[in-house]
């Protein structure tokens, strides 16, 4: 499914922002609100053309809560179904929206060669899902979000994005979506068209994208447990001390991974994940040179985290019980 959703990576201009306005965890919310808690490292690793090393520890914790839902059904006579099945279904008319809010907080441990360097990312926003006349799923989510280091706290940048699309339910295993996303973030502003999805392969394995961003394979070997492999875009963006000023930390990177989800119970859900990172670099601002681009070499990275659910989502019951 969506929620399992990780990926392949065409490398261009814009990954960090791309990908801090497409957050696929924003399909996870829409599945089920929950409590989630990751924390990720990426040991020290050189710089592939200058001397210095980079070293990232991260901790990511993120809040999702409904805050409104509406389900109804009626029945509105429709005569122009071809068949008997398409007639009741045309004439069985269902209601359906949620809206949840969300707020997450990611802190980064960044040893670069110049030093320690601490970087504090916070968000808040709405998301939310509502069935067209058609039976589709519109789903769209708004967040407003602060990024920066220690020094420069207080003199914070807001950045905005925001997610608009609709996805098409063609049973519990086979999905379409498609929408556009957009990040204004500190002078640098991004639209960004996608489409993804999630198709069968066999009784066990599915195929799951999100273009131009992701791509895997995921394989569910029990009710419980899920494994999915594949390549991603990751990259983020910060306000960065340089001198008395400021200016814009960016790092990107392209992962080859292995995830590994299991579900304790039906509220709580243990993840962990083994990454290869073959192309990542940064870009750190200077007073003498503007902004220096750091290639890294080829390195890893390790993330292990947990998921407490907070029950079931309408976008849930709505593929089990009126699109499959």
């Amino acid at each position: 499914m969506i929620r399992c959703f990780h990926c392949i990576v065409l490398v261009i201009t814009g990954i960090p922002l791309m990908a801090q306005s497409f957050d696929l965890e924003q399909f996870d919310q829409l599945f089920r609100p929950r409590l989630r808690i990751d924390a990720r490292w990426t040991p020290e690793t050189e710089f592939a053309t200058h001397q210095g090393s980079f070293d990232d520890r991260s901790i990511t914790a993120g809040l999702t809560v409904p805050v409104y839902k509406k389900w109804t059904a009626g029945v509105e006579l429709n005569l122009t179904g071809g068949n008997l099945k398409e007639l009741l279904k045309n004439s069985i008319r269902v209601r359906a929206s949620q809206v949840m809010m969300s707020a997450r907080y990611t802190g980064h441990d960044l040893r670069l060669s110049g030093g320690p360097h601490t970087l504090h990312s916070a968000s808040m926003g709405a998301l939310g899902i509502s069935l067209t006349k058609k039976y589709r799923v519109l789903f769209w989510s708004v967040n407003a979000n602060v990024s920066e280091e220690q020094a420069t706290l207080a003199r914070a940048a807001p950045r905005f994005n925001g997610v608009i699309g609709k996805m098409h339910i063609k049973g519990l295993r086979r999905q379409l979506f498609y929408g556009a996303a957009v990040s204004v973030s500190d002078g640098l502003n991004l639209p960004v068209p996608f489409v993804g999805g999630v198709a069968p392969i066999g009784d066990s394995w599915t195929f799951q994208y999100v273009l131009p961003l992701q791509l895997a394979v995921g394989y569910k070997p029990g009710k419980r447990t899920r494994v999915l492999g594949g390549f991603m875009a990751n990259g983020f963006r910060s306000g960065f001390a340089v001198g008395d000023g400021r200016g814009n930390l960016s790092y990107v990177a392209v992962r080859g991974f292995v995830n590994v989800r299991h579900k304790l119970s039906n509220t709580v859900q243990l993840r962990a994940e083994v990454a290869g990172l073959p192309v990542h670099s940064i870009r750190i601002p200077s007073l003498d040179a503007g902004t220096k681009h750091h290639p890294i070499d080829p390195g890893l990275s390790a993330m292990v985290g947990m998921n407490i659910f907070f029950g079931q989502s309408t976008l849930e019951r709505l593929i089990g019980d009126v699109l499959r």
